[in-house]
């Protein structure tokens, strides 16, 4: 697969609108949900659930599901990992900080971890027990473990039952199944907390990776799956710019909806079952599908017009950028949120420092293709040098060829 510059732009600039939102800054209101009810993390989903669909298809194709299952798990098995020194780093200094240094914010952060500690210790790695800020991770860690599983399934089958299976696990959620499985673990013994677990319903926002595993997956389409069992994404969009001026009056509707312009709207519940983000509410993924026809149509362009490095950078290694920005947040909100000290000027070092730090990760994680890249460039001058010049022909007398 081409890499797409614009795809990993619009990565690095999800990858921004999460890091100020998780930081303690006025930008956070302006960086939290911009544009109505979706956030910066909907969008990171999706498009990584896209560009896996769209890279690993092929290579199924080419060479076999047992060659993608072993690449998709070698990956799963690093962003695990991550997430386990993210784990160490919360249990050892931000706790040591929270206990010796008497910060309350940290051990509210911990607060599981201070109530129970064995449970939380076990439980952590185990995927039951995800601090703030660090949930997300697993969950894609999860969906991205099972992907071999889907799309081994797509190739046989076809993808009608996939969608319409996770269409039905995304109502589910949205009748609180995820707190019922939470209830029988807790009748049994289990002593965390409801909020210990991920913010995020897996339940329900398992239909954006399936929706952008098929998006980026058109190729399967063509494997071993009856024609009337399969459903071409193509066909689900009219591009047209009427279909465009429709969903940019409607994005336009719910943005006045999520910033309450307009007396109409002023009772909308953020939190609410029609606009809840943990829950990916039905506005939300409504606003989502607006949105994510608009950047195709409009941002997606521009930004491969526009060629930003910095931006693509960071999304080419947008998953360590992620990782890496996290105790930067944790540390920051954890020492500074609900003081009278984050003043104008320290709000912009803490920005500047987050994008140094995010900067400085996708610099490291980016050198083995600018080593890459290099041995090309070099390999291709010395073949240009030791080129073989193009051989005379000898049918010609040698007196024909002098004159």
């Amino acid at each position: 697969m081409t890499r797409r510059s614009e795809l990993d732009s619009m990565r690095g600039i999800l990858l921004m609108l999460m890091a100020m939102t998780h930081l303690p800054m006025g930008l956070t209101r302006f960086a939290n949900q911009p544009l109505g009810f979706v956030s910066a993390a909907e969008g990171f989903v999706f498009l990584s659930a896209f560009l896996v669909g769209s890279i690993y298809t092929p290579l199924m194709l080419e060479r076999g599901i047992g060659f993608v299952r072993a690449r998709i798990w070698k990956r799963t098995r690093l962003l695990y990992g991550y997430h386990l020194a993210l784990l160490l780093f919360a249990f050892t200094i931000i706790a040591g900080i929270a206990h010796f240094g008497h910060s309350q914010a940290l051990r509210n952060f911990l607060a599981p971890l201070f109530h129970s500690p064995g449970w939380a210790s076990i439980s952590a790695p185990l995927l039951l027990y995800q601090p703030p800020l660090m949930d997300i991770l697993p969950m894609y860690i999860v969906f991205l473990g099972l992907t071999p599983l889907l799309l081994q399934f797509a190739a046989r089958r076809g993808w009608r039952l996939l969608l319409i299976v996770s269409a039905l696990i995304w109502i589910a959620a949205q009748l609180q199944v995820g707190r019922g499985l939470y209830d029988l673990l807790a009748a049994g013994g289990y002593p965390l907390p409801p909020n210990a677990w991920s913010s995020f319903d897996w339940f329900a926002w398992q239909v954006l990776w399936i929706v952008g595993l098929w998006l980026g997956s058109p190729a399967v389409r063509s494997v071993s799956a009856a024609p009337e069992s399969v459903i071409s994404p193509s066909r689900g969009i009219r591009r047209s710019t009427y279909v465009l001026i429709a969903a940019i009056g409607a994005a336009a509707l719910l943005l006045c909806a999520r910033h309450h312009i307009g007396g109409y709207t002023a009772g909308l519940d953020l939190n609410g079952p029609l606009a809840s983000k943990w829950h990916l509410g039905p506005l939300r993924l409504a606003n989502f599908a607006l949105l994510g026809l608009i950047a195709h149509r409009l941002l997606l362009p521009l930004l491969h017009w526009l060629r930003i490095e910095a931006l693509e950078l960071l999304g080419r290694s947008s998953l360590q950028v992620f990782a890496a920005h996290i105790p930067v947040c944790i540390l920051a909100d954890g020492l500074l949120l609900g003081t009278t000290s984050v003043t104008v000027p320290l709000q912009g070092v803490l920005l500047a420092l987050m994008l140094g730090v995010m900067l400085l990760v996708a610099w490291k994680a980016d050198a083995p293709r600018r080593e890459a890249r290099a041995r090309r460039q070099h390999a291709n001058k010395h073949a240009d040098r030791h080129a073989v010049a193009p051989r005379v022909s000898m049918s010609r007398p040698v007196s024909a060829m002098q004159d």
